[in-house]
């Protein structure tokens, strides 16, 4: 009986613990499927099975709880590339191409970075703001990523174009085109993920690198 008792103070601590998490994952099930505007944090609570006041206990407000859980879900890929950009020792197209196979295959396995792209397309006209906060928290990182890793060619002497490095989207533009040909179209209209990728790579290394 005593070791039944002493396992519950930390049983509770464990589930105190993964409350945040479920509240993310609650989140994410209540915003794909109806959206920023409708979802509520009520419905969102009633899902994770804890009340509307524990919510606000890990999060300020709807608008915070949202880009958590897009943090959330983006963070993994995240410190993959910083690894990728900390870690590398060979060329800088090696790094590139690394860096690029990673995020292409990234888009094709996490169904959910796709859902929470599509989710900000639809509401950015109505919630600038989420946009906003998107651009600060999670793409202006990952660009900066993308500046150090072309930077690191410019001072190895392997990139011609310093300019580049002002307009990292450039860079990137055909991963963009991509996982919006994802949404659009799925299975119906597929695009063979190698041919893609070698098109792309080959486009930028030959506008990038020094001959």
């Amino acid at each position: 009986m005593s070791g039944m008792l002493d396992a519950r103070p930390e049983t509770r601590r464990r589930r105190k613990a993964e409350r945040p998490q479920e509240i993310l994952e609650a989140a994410f099930t209540e915003f794909s499927r109806n959206g920023y505007a409708t979802t509520t944090l009520e419905r969102i609570a009633e899902r994770a099975g804890v009340t509307k006041g524990t919510i606000y206990v890990y999060f300020e407000n709807k608008e915070h709880l949202f880009i958590s859980m897009v943090r959330d879900i983006t963070k993994g890929a995240q410190e993959t590339m910083q690894e990728l950009l900390e870690t590398h020792e060979g060329s800088t197209a090696d790094l590139l191409r690394a860096q690029f196979s990673f995020i292409y295959q990234h888009l094709v396995d996490d169904t959910r970075k796709r859902e929470v792209l599509r989710m900000l397309i639809a509401e950015a006209s109505r919630f600038p703001e989420l946009a906003d906060r998107y651009h600060e928290e999670i793409l202006r990182p990952c660009l900066d990523m993308l500046r150090r890793a072309i930077q690191r060619g410019i001072d190895r002497g392997e990139i011609r174009n310093p300019s580049i490095i002002d307009s990292p989207q450039v860079v990137i533009a055909p991963i963009a085109l991509f996982d919006l040909w994802l949404m659009l179209f799925g299975d119906r209209q597929p695009l063979d993920l190698k041919t893609y990728f070698d098109a792309h790579l080959d486009l930028v290394l030959n506008g990038l690198l020094v001959k």
